[in-house]
């Protein structure tokens, strides 16, 4: 067993234990809960985050058949002003997503919804941003099912319990990572392996590249 395999299997898992492998990667809940890795410096604003490359290729160690990545993107918008922050944001989740394809992921995205809300009185209290994947997630694992023998599933959110818990029936085995603070106890109940995401904090760190 030589190192890369070592580490592979201590941090990770020994592939050969759980046939062939599809990996579901919803990334907006991966950055929720990754902020957290680095709580000094994202308390304001998003400065140090995982790195889209990175998940790829360590779900490309465990040798994954698939893997897919879901991911909402702004719309334009056309009506603001140039300087209005919307525009920005529109860019760095589209640069995201060409990131995802780049990588080799399957990449299924939407558009973002802005929910306006208000008070009682009916003033504008501000926004709700929306942009749910749990349905476009549930149909694919469904509809592959015969293909896989492993869910290999990053993310905690405790809506995914019903659907795992039904692939487990199945016969299918099921890795979930997550930051510990973020997993449900649901989702670590279901989970025939449940990885913390704090293991792998120094291999995914998005390292800016010198201009």
């Amino acid at each position: 067993m030589n190192l890369q395999t070592l580490r592979r299997d201590t941090i990770l898992f020994n592939p050969k234990e759980f046939g062939t492998i599809f990996a579901f990667v919803d990334f907006g809940n991966v950055r929720y809960w990754a902020k957290s890795f680095w709580p000094d410096d994202n308390r304001e604003r998003l400065v140090r985050e995982i790195d889209i490359e990175k998940v790829a290729n360590a779900i490309d160690l465990m040798g994954a058949a698939e893997k897919c990545f879901y991911y909402g993107h702004y719309r334009v918008q056309r009506n603001l002003m140039p300087e209005h922050p919307l525009h920005a944001q529109h860019q760095d989740s589209l640069f995201r997503i060409d990131k995802a394809k780049k990588a080799g992921f399957k990449v299924l995205t939407k558009p973002i919804k802005i929910i306006d809300t208000f008070d009682d009185a009916g003033h504008h209290k501000g926004h709700i941003y929306k942009c749910n994947f749990d349905v476009e997630i549930t149909m694919n694992m469904i509809r592959q099912l015969p293909k896989y023998d492993t869910v290999f599933l990053w993310s905690g959110d405790s809506d995914f319990q019903p659907l795992l818990a039904y692939l487990k029936r199945k016969g299918k085995k099921i890795v979930t990572l997550c930051a510990r603070d973020f997993a449900s106890s649901e989702i670590r109940r279901v989970s025939t392996l449940f990885i913390p995401a704090e293991r792998l904090k120094a291999q995914l760190e998005l390292t800016p590249r010198k201009q």
